[in-house]
């Protein structure tokens, strides 16, 4: 078989992404669980969306909440490392670089900048079946990283670790919330 401009048509395994089965190929008729995988990543999507929109919501809190437009205004459109950028900048001239919440933000920071670049890993990969029994491979082709070599194996221990990566940023959205309640005097709501 040949496609239109002449050339040979190789033969692949063609998969169909809605009905989880490879519909040509060696496995046709194959169902592989990319439905677990799609709730696995869209997971990680869901909870760092929920974080994003807790660090605008702790930026807002500290420009103001008397004046709500220049709050918003600061917050919107803004990447979350801004949004980091200026909390911390806000905690420093209020409380002094040496203060203990200003460390204590830092330090979560820090946390979130290292589940920020997993949580990048696990949106941007290309995610691989290896095998009949649901084998998983994510490989980094399109990062900065990846332009020494693409990086396989991201995540060797597949939907369990997707998962823990879920949790922890909910964790880190919990700890967020805990430091806004110190920041703000409020009291934190109830897990």
């Amino acid at each position: 078989m040949v496609r239109s401009d002449g050339r040979p048509r190789r033969h692949q395994a063609v998969y169909n992404r809605f009905t989880g089965r490879f519909r040509s190929g060696a496995m046709a008729g194959t169902d592989v669980p990319v439905s677990r995988l799609w709730e696995r990543v869209g997971h990680v999507a869901v909870n760092w969306s929920s974080l994003e929109i807790r660090s605008g919501i702790v930026l807002m809190e500290l420009v103001g909440e008397n004046d709500e437009s220049l709050a918003q205004a600061v917050v919107a459109g803004q990447r979350v490392e801004n949004v980091w950028d200026t909390t911390e900048a806000l905690l420093v001239a209020r409380m002094g670089d040496e203060d203990q919440l200003v460390r204590a933000f830092r330090g979560w920071r820090q946390r979130a900048k290292s589940l920020r670049r997993r949580r990048n890993e696990a949106i941007h990969s290309g995610w691989t079946f290896t095998d009949g029994h649901g084998g998983l491979a994510a490989t980094d082709l399109m990062s900065t990283r990846a332009k020494r070599g693409a990086r396989e194996d991201l995540f060797p221990g597949g939907f369990s670790q997707l998962e823990a990566l879920a949790h922890d940023i909910g964790d880190l959205e919990d700890e967020l919330e805990v430091l806004r309640s110190r920041l703000t005097g409020a009291t934190p709501p109830s897990s």
